[in-house]
């Protein structure tokens, strides 16, 4: 030992001992390798919300999904559950002696994270799939169809506290951000003082106006918002007028200056990694999409999430945070409306308070493959647009076994669920309408596919690539297309 050491050893002694020890990552390892709950591990008021029974199925249902517990470690306000295979976040709450509180897992641990759930435990334990659900063909042997299931949630619970989300300024703040880049990449080439520099700035306007097509909220904004980069292309075309020799002298060709150099560089590099990060994260080289027809028809229709984490909340977040593997390529999906009152809009305003101020509101939704439903929830109300329902992030939702994958549809709209577990499905078989049931922030269509585990139940795989069968290429954010009745 170095004279160093052994003169601060006893110091950080001392202060390990001064230092309390945090007792949530001890409760969670005791309860996530434990066969058996024991009940005191947690307080009587959170067993007083949610029986023992659930705690215990949540935790063998994790354990199933990701292997052994390797370790608990403190990851910001969050706790990070290691896993064999992946981890989970958590945020968990103890009492001075240990005994846990409240628990959160998954995407909702992130919400929890930052307010928006009460200090309370907010576990939906799906249930068990029925007999014979992994084959895909119809089955006379089958178990009978039941009836959709009611949310399993204690009925001692409170009522879901909404988090209100400022999604109405955000999209106001990206209309001018949007204004403005489009005025810069018309300005930009006007100002060069050579040729050889306003040609290299008339190159990055094609660039730049893809990046604001590929990542803007295109979505949200009136059609003509969208011709704007493309209008100010022309207009740096326009600014050879200037350059070259056609009503003048032109400008010299020689040496650009340094702004065209490093606006050059910049726009063309950002634009290349986000061509890069906008491609679908593959589990493994020998993975092939699964092929699904469109969920909705009888309309034009955009994706608002797809691809890859530069323009997909769900892959970044899973990229980011380790969790999440089973949303890490879904899509979520609205409606562009006709007619004069639509105009092309997905919604009569930038962001409406009435959910029937969206056009996708009560589109009906077919299924997308041949299958077997294994979970159906219904019963759940449509929360008022940006309002996340934090506590049952998948909303009203319909899992459907193809025997390779599970696909699921999710936030369908209260009451509208046709079909009951352990029904055949074939593709194009009507199962519900679009609602606002989940954690999106308005109307809009949630559609995963998961791979298939032993008790195939929404979360308890990883994400699959797929691909539809009326879209060329990867489902990416900003696509568009129109599908007849």
């Amino acid at each position: 030992m170095s004279t160093r050491d052994r003169l601060l050893s006893p110091l950080l002694a001392q202060l390990r001992r001064n230092v309390p020890a945090d007792p949530v990552p001890q409760a969670l390892v005791t309860a996530f390798t434990a066969e058996q709950l024991d009940p005191e591990l947690f307080s009587p008021e959170l067993l007083r919300r949610v029986p023992l029974e659930r705690l215990q199925a949540t935790v063998d249902t994790l354990r199933e999904r990701h292997g052994a517990v390797r370790g608990v470690r403190r990851q910001r306000e969050l706790y990070l559950v290691q896993f064999a295979q992946g981890a989970e976040p958590v945020w968990a709450e103890t009492t001075p002696d240990g005994r846990l509180t409240s628990l959160v897992t998954g995407p909702g641990a992130l919400t929890a994270r930052r307010g928006g759930v009460p200090s309370q435990t907010r576990i939906v334990v799906p249930s068990a799939p029925p007999r014979g659900a992994g084959n895909c063909a119809p089955s006379h042997a089958a178990a009978a169809p039941e009836p959709p299931e009611q949310p399993s949630t204690p009925t001692t619970t409170p009522a879901p506290t909404p988090s209100r989300t400022p999604q109405a300024t955000t999209l106001t703040r990206l209309v001018l951000a949007y204004l403005a880049a489009a005025l810069a990449e018309a300005t930009l080439p006007f100002v060069s003082g050579t040729a050889t520099g306003w040609l290299l700035l008339t190159a990055t306007t094609p660039a730049l106006a893809w990046y604001a097509l590929r990542t803007g909220p295109t979505h949200a904004l009136p059609p003509w918002f969208r011709a704007l980069p493309v209008a100010a292309v022309g207009l740096a075309l326009l600014a050879g007028l200037r350059a070259l020799p056609v009503f003048g002298p032109g400008l010299r060709w020689g040496v650009p200056g340094l702004p065209e150099l490093l606006i050059f560089a910049a726009v063309l590099g950002l634009a290349g990694w986000t061509q890069y990060r906008s491609r679908p994260i593959h589990p493994s080289p020998s993975a092939h999409p699964l092929t699904l027809r469109s969920p909705l028809r009888g309309g034009c229709f955009t994706l608002v999430e797809g691809g890859g984490p530069a323009v997909n909340r769900y892959a970044q977040e899973s990229l980011a945070t380790g969790a999440g593997r089973h949303r890490r390529h879904a899509v979520d999906l609205v409606q562009l409306g006709d007619g004069p009152q639509w105009r092309g809009r997905r919604a009569l305003g930038l962001a409406p308070a009435g959910n029937e101020r969206y056009a996708i509101f009560g589109h009906p939704v077919l299924s997308p493959c041949d299958g077997v439903v294994v979970t159906a929830v219904d019963g759940l109300p449509d929360h008022a647009p940006q309002l996340l329902a934090v506590d049952h992030p998948e909303g009203n939702h319909v899992a459907i076994d193809t025997g390779r994958a599970l696909v699921v549809l999710s936030w369908l709209r209260q009451d509208s669920i046709r079909v009951r577990r352990g029904q055949h499905l074939t593709a194009g078989t009507a199962v519900a309408a679009v609602g606002n049931s989940g954690d999106g922030a308005e109307p809009s269509l949630h559609l995963r596919a998961e791979t298939r585990t032993s008790h195939p139940t929404p979360g308890s795989g990883a994400g699959l690539p797929f691909r539809f069968t009326e879209l060329r290429g990867d489902p990416l954010r900003g696509r568009r297309f129109r599908i007849p009745d």
